[in-house]
């Protein structure tokens, strides 16, 4: 028994400019996946509102070669996806959009959607970032800070409910959040909450309350070099410290079904309308 794919990946279209915020080629973390045994991978480069996203609609075509060539080469099946950032104003401000990247077009080429909170990503200015950031992650028992947690939760259940979103990344990242709440409604919706192999959001509670509700997670590395891909060390610790059932686990002895119809469509084509999951 073994995870079966790797879906949050990051290659050297995570940049800007010249100054690259993660090494290795989309062909590179193909073969680090063929190495490690999936049959799945995804590549989920930082959205355009990243500091170090990806560099607009032409690269996003590249993108999408990169993937069929190197799927070609390896066998391994490989989506094009996007870490969208979620704009935390959108819990209270219904006419912003919830996540800052996925206009009709860029949810016409990718086929796996990732939301997810980014530090310092989608408010107007630095400072404004910066203000909230600290409110967030620093002062947490700030005036008001009930009624941000209740706007960041409408934040994310907005995401969810207007975007077909297959997983939510790191969630509580940076950001303060009813967790158990959002994993709930996004269960409810047939959205995995992701365990990150590089970062520890939720805490020890949040997950036993999660594994209660029949949450189902999903496992990724958030690799930002080929040798990282496929590995999942923070995420493995916790299945075994928390004691979530690897029944729970989306990518764990099985494929997961994602519910964006890109996804659906994508995987259908490379095994004839056979599902994994």
């Amino acid at each position: 028994m073994a995870f079966l794919g790797d879906y949050h990946t990051h290659t050297h279209y995570s940049r800007r400019g010249a100054k690259l915020h993660a090494v290795g080629s989309v062909l590179e973390n193909a073969l680090a996946a063929q190495k490690a045994g999936l049959k799945e991978l995804a590549i989920t480069d930082h959205g355009y509102c990243h500091y170090y996203g990806i560099d607009g609609a032409a690269a996003m075509d590249k993108l999408k070669t990169d993937c069929k060539s190197a799927e070609q080469i390896t066998g391994v099946k490989i989506y094009m996806g996007l870490e969208n950032n979620l704009d935390p104003r959108s819990g209270k401000d219904e006419t912003l959009p919830a996540l800052m990247e996925c206009t009709r077009e860029t949810l016409e080429k990718i086929e796996i959607v990732q939301g997810g909170y980014h530090a310092m990503v989608g408010l107007p200015t630095m400072l404004k970032n910066l203000m909230f950031w600290t409110r967030n992650v620093i002062f947490k028992f700030l005036p008001g800070r009930k009624k941000l947690i209740c706007r960041n939760t409408a934040a994310y259940k907005r995401a969810i409910d207007e975007y077909p979103i297959d997983f939510i990344g790191h969630l509580n990242r940076g950001i303060m959040a009813d967790a158990v709440e959002v994993a709930k409604y996004a269960h409810s919706k047939g959205v995995y909450i992701e365990l990150n192999g590089r970062h520890k959001s939720l805490s020890k509670k949040q997950i036993k309350q999660m594994v209660e509700a029949g949450v189902e997670f999903i496992c990724n590395s958030d690799a930002h070099n080929p040798d990282s891909v496929g590995t999942f060390p923070l995420a493995e610790k916790m299945i075994k410290k928390y004691h979530i059932p690897y029944g729970l686990i989306a990518n764990w002895d099985r494929l997961p079904d994602f519910r964006s119809q890109n996804f659906v469509n994508a995987r259908e084509n490379n095994n004839g309308g056979k599902t994994n999951g």
